[in-house]
């Protein structure tokens, strides 16, 4: 079995769903955060394969660590979906590879 950690993401959310990652083999989340960039509080949920794990409110201008996702399996293919116009996100993750 291979380790790689790699950045998955570094995005701004925009308007509606938003798909952040699409492993291409099995991965787990390492590091996961968030930064509401809107002058108001923004609605943010996190959704992996159709089931919300996040569902939570960034204050205006806030930035959060989403330490409820550390070590979090997603199966390949599974998407990691959010909402939350103008929020940047970085993930990061392990691919489990042979």
């Amino acid at each position: 079995m291979k380790l790689t950690n790699k950045q998955a993401a570094n995005v701004t959310l925009s308007a509606g769903s938003n798909t952040v990652y699409l492993p291409k083999t099995d991965a787990q989340i390492r590091a996961f955060t968030v930064h509401n960039t809107t002058a108001n509080p923004n609605e943010l949920t996190v959704v992996v394969n159709g089931k919300t794990l996040v569902k939570k409110t960034l204050s205006a201008n806030a930035t959060d660590v989403i330490s409820p996702l550390f070590n979090q399996q997603l199966q390949k293919d599974e998407p990691l979906t959010m909402t939350g116009e103008g929020v940047n996100v970085l993930l990061t993750v392990v691919e489990i590879t042979e």
